[in-house]
This record gives structure tokens, sequence and C-alpha cells, in this order.
């Protein structure tokens, strides 16, 4: 579930949170960008029970622009 997006300066950023596993991803990419291109830059941040952040990965363990926003579920993330 996609539940904000906003743009700053010229990346655009979309962000999804499953409430049930306390799991929230930040997409980064070049504005104008289709969520089914391979220009994102995907973030995974994991909470505990009472919602403190416990783990800021990255999608295939890289900061790199070259991830598929679509496909976040799907990735390594390390």
């Amino acid at each position: 579930m996609d539940i904000g997006k906003g743009y700053i300066g010229d990346i655009i950023s979309f962000y999804a949170y499953n409430v049930s596993n306390n799991v929230e991803y930040i997409g980064k990419a070049p504005a104008g960008s289709a969520t089914s291109s391979d220009t994102w830059q995907i973030t995974k941040l994991t909470y505990d029970i009472s919602e403190n952040l416990t783990q800021i990965q990255y999608a295939s363990g890289n900061k790199k622009f070259d991830k598929v926003w679509d496909n976040r579920a799907g990735y390594t993330y390390s």
C-alpha cells in the first residue's frame, strides 16, 4: 500500500508501510520515473513491536538507483 508521495528537487519519493509486519519501504528515483523502471533506490526500515526503529537496510545491499519500486518486497535487504 502506497501511503505517500513527495517531491524533493528532481527526486520523487514513494513510501509504503506494512503495519502487520512493522516494515516501511522508502523509494527514491528521478522525477518522472515509472514505478516499473529500474531507477529506484529502495530502503527498508524495520520496527519492533514498540515502533522503535531496529534496522535500516538497502535493496541488494547497496544504495544504487537501479531497483524497481514495484518489486520492492522481493529484494534481499542488508
